[in-house]
């Protein structure tokens, strides 16, 4: 016996250059990267140690898992619940990102989306559905007191929208008090946080990919340290009866998709999260997220 784990063969590391590793492996429905500036030994523990975290993390806030933290949430509407540190944590900065946001960004959009499917194939549910499911959503509803939190019954939860980069927000930084020096950057599925910029003081060098030509670059980001995320309907949308593409990025006013979306928003500013609420904000935008994401004075890309 090799005395590996079945976890263990599921990630990988590989020196792609003298000093710098790639740490490798899925998770959160997306491949993930670790980049390390350090040597072999200490690049395979951390990777192995980011892979775990990074599934740890996956399991305890899935609403696809019956038992998963989340879950229990959800099923425990209509009660007060204790919440652990790092849940409420979490919780909190959803409910700044609902106050940033007036309402747009909302975590009680699960009361939508048990509704929708977006696999290309089932069709968007009806809008008398959505608009029953309407008593269920709206995070002013929720009351969140110290540790306690209290959803009405029949709400639910739902952390996609800010659960992977908080992921890498927090990898990063639990990284970065590991290694005490050298390059680390966090890329899951494009959505990453550059924390501590090379030895060298090269730029990392981050493709946003295009959504007309798959696998290719449509600008190449040089980012000393910093965090990109990304929004947007192409991977994930629902096709209507008149063949119209519906993004999976949801009004929380209505639990349907803004018009006039663009079909992909790309930010650069300081974190992983800082990124997703400003991309996911200027989803929600429709029409205006040019001009929205020009007030907020941020590099971004529109596609």
């Amino acid at each position: 016996m090799s005395g590996k784990s079945l976890l263990d063969e599921q990630w990988q590391c590989r020196e792609k250059s003298p000093g710098l590793w790639l740490g490798t492996f899925e998770a959160m429905k997306s491949p993930c990267e670790i980049w390390l500036e350090t040597d072999q030994k200490q690049a395979h523990v951390l990777t192995g140690w980011a892979a775990r975290e990074a599934w740890r993390i996956e399991h305890k806030y899935s609403r696809f898992r019956n038992d998963s933290v989340l879950s229990e949430i959800n099923r425990r509407a209509g009660q007060w619940q204790r919440l652990d540190d790092e849940t409420l944590s979490l919780l909190r900065f959803a409910d700044e990102c609902w106050q940033l946001t007036d309402g747009m960004i909302d975590i009680t959009i699960g009361g939508y989306l048990q509704y929708w499917k977006f696999d290309t194939r089932t069709p968007p549910p009806t809008k008398a559905v959505l608009q029953q499911a309407a008593a269920s959503v709206g995070w002013d509803k929720v009351q969140l007191k110290e540790n306690q939190l209290y959803l009405a019954e029949g709400m639910q939860l739902d952390l996609g929208g800010i659960g992977k980069e908080y992921a890498v927000d927090a990898i990063a930084l639990a990284l970065s008090r590991q290694l005490p020096s050298g390059g680390i950057m966090v890329n899951f599925g494009g959505d990453l946080n550059a924390i501590r910029p090379r030895k060298n003081q090269q730029p990392w060098s981050i493709g946003v990919e295009s959504i007309r030509q798959p696998g290719q670059p449509l600008n190449t980001i040089h980012l000393k340290q910093g965090a990109v995320a990304t929004s947007g309907s192409i991977k994930r949308y629902a096709v209507d009866h008149q063949g119209n593409i519906l993004g999976h990025i949801l009004s929380p006013k209505t639990g349907w998709p803004v018009k006039g979306s663009p079909a992909s928003v790309t930010v650069v500013a300081d974190t992983a999260s800082q990124c997703g609420m400003l991309s996911t904000y200027a989803m929600l935008q429709g029409e205006q997220a040019e001009n929205f994401l020009k007030e907020q004075d941020v590099l971004f890309f529109l596609q």
